[in-house]
């Protein structure tokens, strides 16, 4: 019995509680939420609910839903209370059916603070029942991105130290994919939906703009970098450059200025000036060379307004590959600055042809940089050169009683003679019978060695015309000994002098 009255006790003080106005509140549907126009939409991984600062400058206009049922008669009103973190900030009272117009309530504008708040409202209606909304969460940001390091000073990310040593050039922009990449330092608080303004600059915080980027939530957990492509580096010139940025929160809020990253750009097309030959004549782009007159060394001169940087070669090539006589050099001549010196017998293997002769900057990580190629015409060495001989001619006259069975051929030293060029020499004549003998090869192909370049060739009796060729020739007639030397291994050939002794029995 004691229990059932302790139960009953019990029910009796639920059945008050639930009675009380305030209980009613906690089990009915709460309102919809307020909407405010205002507001940012929201993006991945931005803040909730944001309010741009230009919406703080003014009262903020709330709109409120229109309840489900209502129904105000004169002396029994309607009440809206609009709450701004819990404090009644406007509010309506209506007798007559409430208008669209008359659900426009405002928040003051010295309410609109920086931080979180919360926006509801409450309807009482003709019985004094009051209903409550939903709670709208609105975000105000009024603090601006603060830089992070150095002054938010922009670092260089791919080969810094050649940016410092030889400022913006267009060999940079070409090794790195025609722009440059320079890192934001870290700041507070990167969020999704910042904006990085960059600047190209032709003096201190010209606000030459010269591009953004939106932050995404990804953007925030790793560098946030700045690509200046190269394009708008040829557009803007070259010179001294100050490159920095400014960075926008989504709410607005906009950073100062970092200290400029300044940099020389040189970004134009590398000048690569034509080289000179010294001993020509001609042009600029085809000159011309005699071997003739020809005194060694034969240099090349690379302009001092060639651009090569420290870190690169300064070749010259003569010829190309493949040419006969190609050559390619990085050594100086003797220690002068961009000078270089073709050797001998590379200069007598281009005789009677026309080259091309550059230089080429090169030795830098990707690519070779060469110079407008100039023409070069190589004249014939045809002065200077020996007269063939050959054993037992006397004054133009060779005769077979006196000849040996193998009568010896010379030929002297010339300009140029090197080790490794060509020789022919062979015998032409007419037959007794008068028909053109069989062409009497002395020598063919024969390479050249350090002796024969010192004391001729046939200096050791080595080289001989046979008697028994010579006695098939038609006597009191003349016959011809040829001579032919190649400086390029056979690619051309050069007429030496012939001997025409007459033929005497």
């Amino acid at each position: 019995m004691s229990q059932m009255s302790d139960n009953e006790s019990l029910l009796n003080k639920l059945l008050k509680w639930l009675l009380k106005p305030w209980s009613k509140l906690l089990f009915k549907e709460l309102l919809e939420a307020v909407t405010v126009t205002d507001l940012l939409d929201d993006i991945p991984g931005g803040d909730i609910n944001l309010l741009p600062i230009s919406a703080t400058e003014k009262d903020l206009e709330v709109i409120v839903p229109m309840w489900p049922v209502s129904d105000p008669r004169p002396g029994r009103p309607e009440l809206l209370k609009l709450l701004w973190d819990e404090v009644e900030v406007d509010q309506g009272s209506w007798e007559a059916p409430v208008q669209p117009g008359d659900l426009i309530l405002s928040v003051p504008k010295d309410k609109l603070t920086d931080g979180p708040h919360v926006l509801r409202y409450e309807v009482t209606n003709a019985n004094l029942d009051t209903s409550l909304s939903k709670t709208l969460e609105v975000l105000i940001d009024l603090q601006a991105p603060v830089l992070g390091a150095g002054q938010g000073l922009l670092t260089v990310v791919e080969d810094p130290e050649e940016i410092e040593r030889d400022g913006l050039t267009e060999r940079y922009l070409r090794n790195h994919d025609q722009r440059l990449r320079t890192q934001v330092p870290g700041y507070i608080t990167p969020k999704a939906g910042d904006t990085v303004i960059y600047y190209w600059d032709t003096e201190p915080f010209a606000e030459m703009e010269a591009g953004k980027h939106e932050l995404t939530f990804e953007d925030t957990i790793r560098p946030v970098y700045i690509d200046f492509p190269g394009a708008l580096v040829l557009e803007r010139g070259d010179g001294d450059r100050y490159v920095y940025y400014a960075i926008k929160d989504r709410a607005g809020n906009i950073s100062v200025f970092p200290r400029p990253f300044k940099l020389s750009v040189s970004a134009g097309l590398r000048a690569l000036p034509l080289l000179s030959i010294e001993q020509t004549t001609g042009d600029q782009e085809n000159l011309h060379l005699a071997l003739n007159d020809l005194a060694l060394p034969l240099l090349i001169k690379v302009p001092a307004e060639a651009v090569v940087y420290p870190d690169e070669t300064l070749r010259v090539e003569w010829g190309q590959p493949g040419d006969p006589g190609y050559y390619s050099t990085s050594t100086e001549y003797q220690g002068r600055s961009r000078q270089f010196e073709i050797p001998e017998d590379k200069v007598a293997a281009q005789g009677a042809t026309t080259i091309q002769v550059n230089y080429v900057v090169s030795g830098d990580k990707r690519h070779d940089y060469p110079s407008p190629p100039v023409g070069l015409t190589v004249g014939s060495l045809s002065r200077g050169l020996p007269v063939v001989q050959l054993a037992g001619v006397r004054n133009g006259i060779f005769k077979l009683s006196d000849a040996d069975e193998r009568n010896r051929v010379t030929l002297g030293t010339w300009k140029f003679m090197a080790e490794g060029q060509w020789v022919d020499i062979w015998v032409t004549g007419t037959l007794s019978n008068g028909q053109e003998a069989e062409p009497h090869q002395v020598l063919k192909n024969y390479a050249i060695e350090a002796d024969d370049v010192e004391n001729g060739i046939g200096a050791r009796n080595d080289v001989v015309v046979l008697k028994s060729y010579l006695s098939t020739l038609l006597l009191n007639n003349p016959f011809t000994v040829h001579v032919n030397v190649s400086f390029n291994q056979g690619y051309s050939w050069v007429n030496f002098p012939e001997m025409r002794p007459q033929l005497q029995s």
